[in-house]
């Protein structure tokens, strides 16, 4: 499972007041698209980045596959089959974060993507508002600026608890995207002559519209998001400070940052933490932590279908309170009774309790209704049934 960070961002070329055009700094005339690339070089930098990634993460998912032309295919709008291949490439894995103390990987997931929409969007996105902060505070403040946001919004994410794996510079575009609102409405004048072409009303619509859209689709890290136009607005204001101001501004949102790491390390008040535990510990080989980490999440009281599922499916791997799992799985069936997922769960339930009769048919239903092709894992529980009985 994973989430991109950047659906929502196809409204980004709004940011520009396309009337008045790209002017040189003097006012002279359209600046060529060569000329526009060297003035922006760590966006056309990061952008180039960002395509190499993603070309390295479906090369090598494709050539470990079996069927690499269906890798191909569905990189188009999803990597489903190619977690194992963003975890080695360094997608923020939030589990092996919390278990395995991986913490670079907050630095290294905002160079990695989840589809070729979810790249392009986000690299439109990043020349929509990178230009113009290049143009405005220069490459140095630029990278900073992204880099403030990539890491706090991986921190937000972590700290949330939204989804095992988030991948996307979305944060960080997110957080020049900030910036260049802040200033072009509030910096000094020389700043707001030359962001002058940049609508602040088309860029705040823009923003309203993503967030707004993050509420609703699922896939969208939306406390990712928030952290980046945070961490934004942050730096912004430090860098604006002059003299012993800068100074305690900067020690305020050190504290800030602080604190944000120190919740993200654990955010045990979440609903999923213990979950997205339980699963790390579960491909650790671990069923002794995996089965506490799930009983714990059973006791946090997941709440919806998706959460509900995967905290009976826990349950089950671990052998551990199956008849409250059961109980569970059904609340995510009431939801969507024809779902193969939590048909799967009941029936692996079912069979891990020692009803192998009653398990086999409800994973053929499950191998039924998946439209995609019955995967690899209702398979193998299928023909792991009958010997997979660990009691009540």
């Amino acid at each position: 499972m994973q989430r991109g960070k950047a659906l929502a961002e196809m409204a980004a070329p709004l940011v520009l007041d396309y009337r008045r055009g790209l002017m040189n700094d003097d006012g002279s005339g359209p600046v060529g698209w060569r000329q526009r690339a060297r003035a922006a070089w760590f966006s056309v930098g990061l952008a180039i980045a960002c395509t190499a990634m993603f070309l390295a993460t479906v090369g090598v998912c494709a050539g470990s596959s079996e069927t690499p032309v269906s890798v191909a295919r569905e990189s188009l709008i999803g990597l489903a089959s190619c977690k194992a291949t963003l975890e080695q490439l360094g997608a923020l894995s939030v589990a092996r974060v919390w278990v395995d103390g991986e913490w670079w990987r907050v630095a290294t997931t905002g160079l990695l993507h989840g589809s070729w929409i979810h790249l392009i969007l986000n690299i439109w996105s990043l020349w929509s508002v990178g230009e113009w902060c290049e143009r405005a505070w220069g490459a140095a403040r630029t990278a900073g600026l992204f880099v403030a946001g990539s890491l706090c919004g991986a921190l937000a994410s972590m700290a949330w608890a939204e989804a095992p794996m988030v991948v996307g510079a979305s944060a960080g575009v997110l957080a020049l995207a900030a910036a260049l609102l802040v200033g072009r409405m509030f910096g000094p004048p020389e700043t707001q002559a030359r962001l002058a072409p940049v609508s602040p009303t088309a860029l705040v619509i823009t923003l309203v519209l993503m967030f707004a859209i993050g509420l609703v689709v699922p896939v969208i890290a939306q406390a990712g998001h928030v952290g980046g136009f945070v961490a934004g607005i942050a730096a912004w204001w430090a860098g604006s400070q002059r003299g012993w101001m800068r100074g305690a501004v900067a020690m305020v949102l050190a504290l800030g940052v602080n604190e944000l790491v120190h919740i993200a390390a654990r955010p045990d008040g979440r609903p999923r933490y213990h979950e997205f535990v339980g699963y790390r510990e579960i491909d650790r080989g671990d069923p002794v932590a995996a089965g506490a980490a799930f009983v714990a999440a059973l006791e946090a009281g997941p709440v919806g279908a998706e959460p509900s599922n995967g905290v009976a499916y826990g349950l089950s791997l671990a052998g551990v309170r199956l008849a409250e799992a059961d109980a569970l799985v059904d609340v995510a069936l009431a939801e969507a009774p024809g779902n193969p997922s939590y048909l799967d769960t009941k029936g692996w339930i079912a069979c891990r309790a020692g009803h192998s009769e009653t398990g086999l048919a409800l994973l053929e239903a499950a191998r039924a209704e998946d439209e995609a092709g019955a995967t690899d894992e209702i398979l193998g529980h299928i023909r792991d049934c009958g010997a997979a009985a660990v009691g009540p």
